[in-house]
């Protein structure tokens, strides 16, 4: 029997269920071992937990590998995999399931390849829903970013990216955590944690963090503890042979 379903007969007090998403975080924290990063927030959480260190994920990018989490599905290895395979996943995602059993489903942020949840130029029309049916609400607070696709490539206050070679690649912008997208982010996760304790529902909360996907913008207090800081050299600087645009990304 899966564990699912023995939550589902066994547990009358039904637990809360906060999933967090880290764009293109590597394991390079201080929890796995890395002295040379500050990671303070990260490395709490593993002390409360459990750190794994064999997980492996089925694809190396973004949509084949999240559409696998959400679905538990191996599945194409393209950033398209939620959109092209809607009609399977509909009854039988992460959340879904969840959905189904009582919880009340809330996204925020990147938690599906486009954040917010949505498709379209845009990715903001709601009759284009990556996961249709798994979520009681999917928001992306896009501020002055215009719109989920705006947030994505963003830079500091409301720079989107318009032609990708005239934006900084590293960027960090003296001011509050809201002067990049991830900050609006997590204050809405923030204000819907809050909305969702008060309730008597249950619920499964998934905040997706878009950084530290490129561009690399951060607030500059961020970049301070590694001021003085040695990194060492990236053991593998070349790019390897054949295609650079494996699964049809970079």
């Amino acid at each position: 029997m899966s564990p699912l379903l023995l939550l589902a007969k066994s547990i009358k007090q039904r637990p809360n269920v906060l999933l967090i998403c880290v764009d293109d975080l590597r394991p390079e924290l201080k929890c796995f071992g890395v002295d040379y990063i500050h990671s303070p927030n990260i490395d709490a959480l593993a002390a409360r937990g459990r750190a794994f260190q064999r997980h492996y994920v089925q694809a190396p990018t973004c949509g084949a590998s999240r559409y696998t989490l959400l679905t538990g599905r191996y599945g194409p290895a393209n950033n398209g995999a939620l959109f092209q395979n809607f009609a399977k996943i509909k009854d039988t995602s992460f959340p879904g399931w969840f959905r189904k059993h009582g919880y009340t489903t809330v996204s925020v942020g990147k938690v599906s390849h486009h954040p917010g949840g949505r498709g379209g130029r845009d990715w903001n029309e709601d009759d284009k829903p990556e996961m249709p049916g798994a979520w009681t609400r999917h928001l992306l607070p896009a501020g002055p970013w215009q719109h989920p696709r705006g947030a994505m490539h963003g830079l500091a206050n409301g720079e989107i990216r318009k032609n990708a070679k005239d934006m900084d690649v590293y960027q960090a912008f003296d001011g509050p955590d809201s002067v990049y997208p991830d900050g609006l982010i997590t204050d809405e996760a923030l204000k819907q944690m809050d909305t969702l304790a008060k309730a008597d529902k249950p619920f499964f909360l998934a905040v997706g963090i878009i950084r530290p996907h490129l561009p690399f913008g951060t607030p500059a207090k961020y970049m301070k503890p590694y001021v003085n800081a040695t990194l060492p050299a990236t053991p593998h600087p070349t790019r390897p042979e054949g295609k650079t645009t494996w699964h049809g990304s970079g």
